[in-house]
């Protein structure tokens, strides 16, 4: 696939789009075979990544890494999604990653920047998927585990998570057989038990929250601030106010209160599908 072919499918800003084209065509580095086969690799693509953002030197906006990115993609995830017979839906489903946050930067700060290159070798190198509402990472550590991710666009409306978990097993089942078995866990803010003093049950985060059983919760976990309050540094009294949650949450945080991260696993019943 062409990168251009790629820039279009995955719908990049035209701004963006137009910074790729100009780097491609002035590029001038060469990036060798032993850095992408490490962003290919789960215990190296921290270093591969490291690695391949000190080849570029000046990259301030991101957008030389992304178009490194993009071309592994265009030359190795693309074709490694057509041998597997995995659809074209859910490759561009997966791939808008990037697109998703390339806009999410733009609404917050007013202009683009690509600042995600660390965790983007999941999607390249065929560890994780989106599927629906939802992301799903096969992490082959340790022990293994599907760790289950939130786009930030996700439709968390009971149907929409339920269609979505049925379709990653049926995806499972046809194209890792052999994690049949691997329990579905989230790490997330969603799943904090405070969040049900702060929305009501009908609330569709909370209805996401009930599928899981929570086995931690780490109070001293603070990352869940990027999410709730987009581009506020501090907790006071600047925090905005714009939706039910930032309102609740900012007063809850004023109140001297923790908030953090909490993790748990699917429920049997909803891994099951027996729900």
């Amino acid at each position: 696939m062409e990168n251009i072919e790629l820039f279009r499918m995955l719908e990049i800003p035209n701004e963006v789009e137009k910074q790729l084209i100009h780097y491609g065509r002035s590029r001038n580095v060469y990036i060798p075979d032993a850095i992408i086969n490490k962003i290919l690799k789960r215990d190296e693509w921290d270093v591969g990544i490291k690695e391949l953002q000190e080849l570029l030197d000046d990259d301030s906006d991101g957008i030389k890494i992304l178009w490194e990115l993009l071309n592994i993609i265009s030359k190795y995830s693309y074709e490694e999604y057509i041998k597997r017979n995995i659809s074209n839906d859910i490759f561009v489903a997966t791939m808008k990653f990037c697109t998703r946050f390339l806009h999410e930067y733009h609404q917050t700060f007013q202009t683009y920047k690509f600042v995600w290159a660390w965790w983007f070798p999941r999607q390249i190198s065929l560890n994780e998927y989106r599927i629906g509402a939802l992301e799903y990472e096969f992490v082959d550590a340790e022990s293994r585990k599907i760790a289950v991710h939130i786009p930030s666009d996700a439709d968390l409306r009971k149907i929409s998570v339920a269609q979505s978990i049925k379709d990653f097993n049926e995806f499972r089942a046809k194209y890792y057989p052999e994690w049949k078995a691997v329990h579905l866990t989230c790490d997330t803010w969603m799943l904090m038990p405070e969040l049900k003093e702060m929305l009501g049950k009908d609330s569709n985060i909370i209805a996401f929250q009930n599928l899981f059983e929570i086995d931690t919760v780490d109070y001293d976990a603070a990352w869940y601030m990027k999410w709730i309050f987009p581009g506020a540094e501090n907790i006071d009294e600047l925090l905005p106010e714009g939706t039910t949650l930032q309102r609740e949450m900012k007063k809850y945080l004023l109140d001297g209160k923790k908030f953090g991260i909490a993790k748990g696993h699917l429920k049997a019943e909803y891994e099951s599908g027996k729900a």
